[in-house]
């Protein structure tokens, strides 16, 4: 897993093990799916900007504050906030929860499964997922840089990421093409944040 970087390590085992509870929260405080979303993504880019993140003592319930804060930022910047709202918001504190030594066993066991797997693909396969779904690289770039046209980049594209759920549900894990997908673009977030 030459690609993962001790930034990212510390994510997948200190936050990401917690991004169902980071979603649920977003969602209690803002009742709204793609603005939770939005706080969620917001809190994770802020962390790989950190420069100490290493001395953060609790990385979870450091996310948990970061995302209420957001709420708070995003709610007093539009003005319509009632004042139930803003009350209900404050009592909203985030809960302190550690995560158990099976979640954060998982969580890695399944970050080096798709990234064995990842490494398997096709190498034209693996740049194509690479460039398009980590780096996040428009359709047009990514044939340019692989010096193909875009009708073959989506060729190579569907081929990449049906492997991966091929392989992601031999492996007894029902994966689908969609999640796949999402999971490249979870890995694409840590990557293009932490990257310069």
């Amino acid at each position: 897993m030459s690609w993962l970087r001790p930034i990212d390590q510390w994510f997948a085992d200190k936050v990401y093990v917690y991004q169902a509870k980071h979603r649920a929260y977003a969602m209690r405080l803002t009742s709204d799916r793609d603005e939770a979303e939005d706080l969620v993504q917001e809190a994770y880019a802020r962390l790989f900007r950190l420069t100490n993140w290493a001395n953060i003592g609790n990385p979870h319930a450091f996310t948990m504050r970061i995302i209420h804060n957001g709420a708070v930022e995003r709610f007093r910047k539009a003005q319509v906030v009632q004042l139930d709202q803003s009350l209900s918001l404050q009592a909203l504190e985030p809960v302190d929860e550690q995560p158990l030594p099976d979640r954060v066993a998982i969580a890695r066991d399944d970050l080096q499964r798709m990234a064995r797997h990842f490494e398997n693909l096709p190498d034209r396969c693996r740049e194509a997922v690479q460039l398009r779904k980590i780096e996040n690289l428009s359709p047009r770039e990514v044939a340019a840089k692989m010096e193909i046209s875009v009708s073959t980049l989506e060729k190579h594209l569907s081929k990449g990421l049906r492997l991966l759920a091929k392989w992601q549900s031999a492996d007894g894990h029902g994966t689908d093409e969609t999640r796949v997908t999402e999971s490249a673009g979870e890995c694409r977030k840590m990557r293009k944040l932490g990257m310069k």
